[in-house]
């Protein structure tokens, strides 16, 4: 009996430390309220979590920030609009969200983090306001449905693998005042236009601009569209890993080229070049077909030549000075940071701000376990107590 009255009083204690928790945590919780399908903190300048059915989705205006992966893996996502208010993102906010296809960005963000649309394979193209300073890593990696992309004059860092996967990807356009990177046939270059960084997935030929003297490491990697490619008079060096995994089988380095790093995963079937230039040597060492070219690199056994890219009737022409990506151009390269503030529209629908926003603070279920705690605690002393008042009874009436 002593036994039960003790089990009782432990139980009752139980109840009584559970009921402190769920008292303690809910006040933890109390900065979180739920506005329509959005779980926001109390301010209203946080987005906290996503309890909508998906279809069209409109961010509540005011929101400043948007917590990691929000929306990730949502599939039943289809639209999205940002406001102008939201000024930062953790990563992978829209991470794996399939169906995911229109995606309207506010004129207030400042970047576009890690994973950010990682495997959205239905978005066929997006456009980064002039606030948007960074690219971060693998933002837009397996962006399947993605064909072209703008970069604004803001963006002055871009993660190299931010387009990773994206296989139909075929133009990159960069602004013209952009300070750190511009764009050439749809390639990304340094601001010089000197360094090719980054040859997008989905093009099927390249024609690289006069005035390149460096191929960046992975510029090409993975590029398997690519068949055939012939350098420019005045490249220099080709790093290391340039053409990993890419599908050039046939290429044309000329002599001006001083510098071949490794190149892993990659071996051509065919390199043409100049007799003694380093594109022999690199040949020869790595035990492929290398066939002499004359002096002007043209020859009967040279791969087709690519569109000329100085002809002026090219449009991609960059050292036409009308063309926006010629680093020569007026404006190019050198302008500082643009934060164009361009309005966005706030579309009407699903999931627009409930004006008279309800509270979290209705009665949490885990207040009943511990009240069947209780009560059970209660149930064991007033039965120990029970039992013992009935033993005193049959004592006293056995005397």
């Amino acid at each position: 009996m002593k036994r039960g009255t003790k089990i009782g009083w432990i139980l009752v204690a139980l109840s009584v430390v559970m009921s402190i928790w769920v008292i303690a945590s809910r006040k933890a919780n109390a900065n979180q309220t739920i506005q329509d399908a959005f779980v926001v903190s109390d301010d209203g300048t946080q987005l906290v979590q996503y309890i909508g059915a998906g279809g069209s989705v409109v961010i509540p205006e005011g929101i400043q920030t948007i917590d990691a992966g929000v929306f990730a893996n949502n599939a039943s996502i289809t639209s999205v609009v940002i406001p102008n208010t939201v000024t930062l993102m953790g990563g992978g906010v829209f991470q794996g969200c399939a169906n995911l296809s229109d995606i309207t960005i506010g004129a207030g963000l400042t970047s576009i983090p890690e994973n950010t649309f990682r495997e959205c394979q239905s978005i066929a193209s997006v456009t980064i306001p002039g606030s948007v300073s960074s690219i971060g890593a693998q933002a837009f990696y397996g962006c399947s449905g993605l064909t072209g992309i703008s970069i604004p004059a803001s963006t002055t860092s871009i993660s190299l693998d931010a387009f990773d996967e994206c296989i139909n990807l075929s133009s990159i356009s960069v602004a013209t005042g952009n300070g750190a990177y511009v764009s050439a046939d749809g390639c990304l270059f340094n601001a010089s236009g000197t360094k090719l960084l980054y040859v997008p997935k989905g093009k099927t030929s390249v024609s690289l601009p006069a005035g390149t003297t460096t191929i960046g490491s992975s510029s090409f990697a993975n590029c398997v569209n690519i068949s055939s490619l012939s350098l420019p008079n005045g490249v220099t060096t080709i790093e290391g890993n340039a053409f990993t995994g890419s599908g050039i089988s046939t290429i044309t380095i000329p002599s001006t080229v001083t510098s071949i790093g490794s190149q892993s995963g990659w071996t051509p079937g065919t390199i043409y070049g100049e007799a003694n230039s380093q594109a022999e040597t690199y040949a020869k060492d790595n035990g492929i077909t290398f066939i002499v070219t004359g002096e002007n690199g043209g020859s009967d056994d040279d791969p087709e030549e690519p569109e000329n890219p100085e002809d002026p009737s090219n449009p991609d022409n960059p050292s036409d000075p009308s063309n926006p990506s010629n680093p020569a151009s007026p404006g190019s390269g050198t302008g500082g940071s643009s934060t164009g503030q361009g309005a966005q529209g706030t579309a009407g629908g699903a999931h627009v701000k409930d004006a008279t926003p309800t509270t979290a603070d209705g009665i949490d279920p885990r207040y009943f376990l511990c009240l069947a705690v209780f009560a059970g605690g209660v149930g064991v002393i007033l039965y120990s107590r029970f039992n013992k008042l009935k033993y005193v009874s049959d004592n006293y009436k056995n005397r």
